[in-house]
């Protein structure tokens, strides 16, 4: 109900200048204009009108509030007439209008605000005091006067649901009278979800890469990998990337699931955040918060978990995704596609932030991820909606934000290599004989060397100790044979027993083995190498006491 300003009436001889315009009628105008409430009412309130000179309601689907405006600048007489528990009644009659949140109800906001020229009397204070809930009522009804000779705003402590603020009233007091037009936001181009359904097949496909290629170890959750499996396939841990350098892992870990359910609240969550976003931003600026999301939650992750603690999912990409979208709404008209855009974000946020552990190897979550993502999420949509004018439908340096993303995409698949070596060496590590099962000297090594031959035939270790036994029981052609195979896995030896004297071993059982087919110089060329070791260094003694190395310097 938008409020209509009388003219002043004519004198005789010169016309009376305009009559100024009342705060109310300002009041009403910037409401509208900057709170995004609307003229008029529901049914249920109409006896609010009459007793008004404006009521205004706002409502974006969740919460309501309605405000009643009366002008005692214009009337110092005019009050507001209605009783309390006529107001009250009518409160309660319009929380059909407010919604839920996670089945609880919210409440409804009833304001009065009275507008004079003077200070309120002790009868109005008394008066409008009565127009006073409870705080936890859910039809929760408050007034105000506004005092516009003073610029002071007196209220009764009642706090409605969006009602105007006595800070709100004070500012606009004192501050010149600006004419205002609701902002008018340029839509988003209509786009589809290209760049969306491609990240949520990304990661299903990904989970599938998981089974393909398994470690050993125990699974956890439904179809769930082993965490070595995560690990060799590039999940985020401290002592990979800082000690051993493989940043690449802030990119691969982000893809990475640990069972059905987990990529299912992931997928969830990702289809309802990148949609959103894609939708305001465009593709080139959900990629470019997708990668950043990501890498800012796995750094948070390194910083804060302990070692040892392997992390893995899209967690903290989403949760960038989701603090941008919060963040971006404020773009939105303040109605019922804000809010929308805010509880949507806000339901996978706030449990998405709760710190309930610390990790997300085995069953526990990992919340610093959460964290870091949302940070540099919400980083990103503020300084977005400080370059964005509303004016313009498509955000600035979506061109450079979509190279920068573009190489950070190359980036990713050019880990290929680094994902793939790395995770041959975990599948090499699982060949090797674990510690435990290791021979002692008290063992019987001729009824133990077979069995582990068997289970680990790319363990050096094994053949060694195959040909030990071998050799033993002057089976010389089987002894080079075993050591021939140690020796021909040379990635092995590389990798796992570089510096040792694994291989200076298993050449001196294969000369010995030589030997005793009576092979002397092919003896001497097997073990030359190691004769000479280095300027200024003997020939290892095992070597020197079978005669095939001159003893002394060389």
């Amino acid at each position: 109900m938008s409020v209509s300003v009388p003219e002043a009436a004519p004198s005789s001889g010169d016309a009376a200048p305009p009559q100024a315009e009342s705060f109310a009628v300002y009041l009403t105008r910037k409401l509208f204009t900057d709170k995004g409430y609307h003229p008029g009412t529901v049914p249920e309130a109409q006896a609010l009108v009459t007793a008004s000179d404006a009521v205004l309601t706002y409502s974006d689907g969740l919460s309501c509030c309605i405000v009643c405006i009366i002008d005692r600048e214009r009337e110092p007489s005019r009050r507001f007439t209605l009783a309390p528990e006529v107001v009250a009644r009518v409160a309660n009659d319009c929380l059909k209008y407010t919604g839920r949140v996670n089945g609880a109800k919210l409440p409804l906001g009833l304001h009065l605000i009275e507008v004079g020229k003077e200070p309120p009397s002790a009868a109005d204070r008394e008066r409008l005091q009565g127009y006073r809930t409870r705080f936890f009522s859910r039809a929760r009804v408050s007034a105000s006067y506004i005092d516009t000779f003073a610029c002071d705003v007196w209220h009764n402590e009642g706090w409605p649901r969006s009602a105007p603020r006595p800070s709100y009233l004070r500012k606009l007091l004192i501050s010149p009278r600006v004419e205002s037009t609701p902002e008018v936001v340029a839509p988003p181009p209509e786009r589809r979800p290209v760049l969306t359904v491609a990240l949520l097949a990304a990661i299903v496909a990904v989970f599938g890469v998981e089974h393909l290629f398994p470690l050993e170890g125990e699974g956890v959750g439904l179809l769930g990998p082993s965490v070595q499996t995560l690990w060799g396939l590039g999940g985020l841990d401290w002592t990979s990337v800082w000690e051993q350098g493989q940043w690449w892992r802030l990119l691969t870990a982000p893809l990475l699931h640990a069972d059905v359910f987990h990529l299912l609240l992931n997928g969830i969550g990702l289809g309802f955040a990148a949609w959103m976003l894609e939708k305001q931003v465009g593709r080139a600026w959900l990629a470019f918060v997708f990668v950043l999301g990501g890498v800012g939650g796995g750094l948070l992750s390194l910083a804060v978990n302990p070692v040892g603690v392997v992390s893995v999912g899209a967690s903290g990409a989403i949760m960038g995704l989701l603090a941008a979208v919060l963040v971006l709404s404020q773009r939105a008209p303040m109605g019922p596609q804000r809010v929308q855009l805010q509880m949507g974000a806000l339901r996978f946020l706030v449990p998405s932030l709760i710190p309930l552990a610390t990790t997300r190897t085995s069953d526990h979550v990992d919340f610093a991820a959460h964290l870091g993502g949302a940070l540099v999420g919400g980083l990103v949509g503020f300084v977005l909606t400080r370059v964005w004018r509303k004016q313009d439908a498509v955000p600035p340096g979506t061109r450079w934000v979509g190279a920068l993303s573009a190489v950070a995409w190359v980036a990713l698949m050019a880990t290929g290599p680094q994902v793939a070596r790395v995770h041959g060496l975990a599948r090499l590590e699982n060949a090797l004989i674990p510690a435990e099962s290791m021979p002692t000297p008290a063992d019987d090594l001729p009824a133990v060397a077979p069995g582990l031959v068997a289970r680990y035939p790319r363990d050096p270790r094994a053949r060694l100790f195959q040909a030990a036994v071998l050799l033993d029981a002057g089976d010389a052609p089987g002894a080079e044979r075993e050591i021939r195979a140690a020796l021909a896995e040379r990635e092995v030896l590389e990798h796992f027993f570089a510096g040792a004297r694994l291989p200076l071993k298993l050449h001196e059982v294969l000369a010995r083995a030589l030997l005793a087919q009576n092979r002397d110089a092919e003896a001497r060329e097997a073990v030359r190498p190691f004769c000479a070791a280095g300027e200024g260094k003997d020939a290892p003694s095992e070597l020197t006491g079978l005669g095939l190395c001159e003893t002394g310097n060389p």
